[in-house]
């Protein structure tokens, strides 16, 4: 077997089992149930909030010290805070509590962007879309085995909401113990860079002087390999953001990113709330997140194989319209629909997106730290949606969603412009070719 193959199989195993969280479709329902003394407005405004304001402060910090660390150490840190998470959840029950599992969980996320990248350090540029798909498919595997088995373990009686937290906790352990069977890089792509020139031509004066001041060469080494990175980064960042159409599809991935995010953080407080008055209500959460998972996988699916019919504005605006419909119609089913659509079209657009950014770049190296930037952007667009709406305008749930579903429709809105405007460009362009 192939080395690369081997390492993306022992990459996807861990992939796998750290999204191994049946608890996740359930986890508003264990917070407000018997475990806990809270309301729904308290973990809405002062609990589910620090979990996105700490996901975009230790995501630029990860960010910045992923490749410097060379991947592992993050990786293994994220199976660490993972542990965190779930035992806090377990073995704790006051708000201020619940309030530093949110912190974890924000770090738990932050460092998912070690695993999404780690592999771009490992294999050769030819590999990337193949090892990108198993990573991703690795994650919704994990994602769909944890919404069907919450399903069968609560709708049989085998487990209740608290005890779902278990699997949840020994699967992340299994992860962390799993991370430490990764290879190490010995070679970051912007730090610790290989060089094979330095290596070839020695300058025998500097080897003499390193041998009278070690300690001072490595400062100096040091801080060459600082700087060497931040121009090697600005450089690829500025060579990708000034093509147009790598700006035009960052900024589409980071919109989408960030409305879905926040649709998904809060859905299942809507969802409650759709069945607030139901004396024995219908909880099918696991079920819908394992659809959703399914179905988005497929979305993705057909992004990869129809990139060239891209049709973002019209699933931009169909995420719209099911965000309001599951909203309007206070029925939870219509509600579920409507998020499994939302789910689906997103996997699309986000794949698409992706394909379209990774078709533009001269430098396949430099795939890792855009996807790194646009992702940190989409965070930070979800933290000022979370800011605005939840904690400065204090929108009840439901007004919360159809604002989304409005914000879709008008993030459709500017994809169709633009996209009017490029046609009358370019046919512009073709008219004045043919009169000369």
């Amino acid at each position: 077997m192939e080395n690369w193959i081997k390492i993306t199989l022992v990459l996807c195993l861990f992939g796998t089992l750290r999204e191994i969280r049946p608890s996740e479709p359930f986890v508003t329902e264990f917070l407000l149930g018997e475990w806990r003394n809270i309301t729904e407005d308290q973990l809405n405004r002062e609990v589910y909030p620090v979990g996105t304001y700490s996901y975009l402060a230790l995501l630029v910090v990860i960010f910045l010290i992923t490749d410097f660390l060379r991947f592992k150490p993050v990786i293994i840190l994220s199976g660490l805070s993972g542990i965190s998470v779930y035992a806090v959840l377990l073995w704790t029950s006051s708000i201020e509590w619940l309030q530093v599992s949110q912190f974890l969980y924000g770090l738990y996320m932050a460092t998912e962007v070690a695993y999404l990248t780690y592999i771009y350090a490992k294999v050769d540029s030819a590999k990337y879309p193949l090892v990108s798909s198993c990573t991703r498919i690795a994650a919704l595997t994990g994602r769909f085995l944890s919404g069907a088995s919450s399903q069968l373990l609560t709708h049989y009686g085998l487990m209740n909401y608290r005890d779902l937290n278990y699997i949840t906790f020994a699967a992340q352990i299994l992860a962390t113990f799993w991370a430490f069977w990764l290879p190490p890089v010995p070679y970051g792509i912007y730090f610790h860079r290989r060089s094979i020139a330095t290596t070839i031509q020695i300058d025998i004066g500097t080897m003499n002087m390193e041998k009278q001041n070690p300690q001072q060469s490595e400062k100096r080494s040091f801080r060459k390999d600082i700087t060497d990175a931040a121009y090697l980064i600005a450089r690829h960042a500025r060579s990708a953001y000034t093509r147009p159409k790598v700006l035009a599809w960052s900024a589409l991935y980071a919109a989408a990113m960030a409305l879905f995010v926040q649709a998904q953080t809060y859905v299942q407080l809507l969802w409650n709330q759709i069945q607030k008055d139901d004396e024995a209500p219908v909880v099918y959460n696991g079920a819908v997140e394992a659809v959703q998972t399914l179905l988005g996988a497929g979305g993705a699916l057909a992004a990869s194989y129809c990139a060239r019919a891209a049709l973002p504005a019209p699933a931009a605006a169909a995420q719209g319209a099911a965000v309001f419909a599951g909203t309007h119609v206070p029925n939870v089913f219509a509600s579920y629909a409507g998020y499994i659509v939302m789910g689906l079209l997103y996997h699309y657009t986000i794949t698409l997106a992706s394909a379209k950014i990774a078709g533009q770049l001269s430098d396949d190296s430099c795939f890792g730290l855009i996807f790194g930037i646009n992702t940190l952007l989409g965070t930070g667009l979800q933290s000022l949606l979370t800011l605005i709406l939840i904690q400065t305008l204090t929108l009840p749930i439901a007004a919360q969603y159809f604002t989304l579903s409005g914000l879709f429709l008008v993030l459709a809105s500017i994809w169709m412009l633009g996209w009017i405007v490029n046609v009358c460009r370019q046919t512009k362009s073709i008219s004045v070719t043919n009169q000369y």
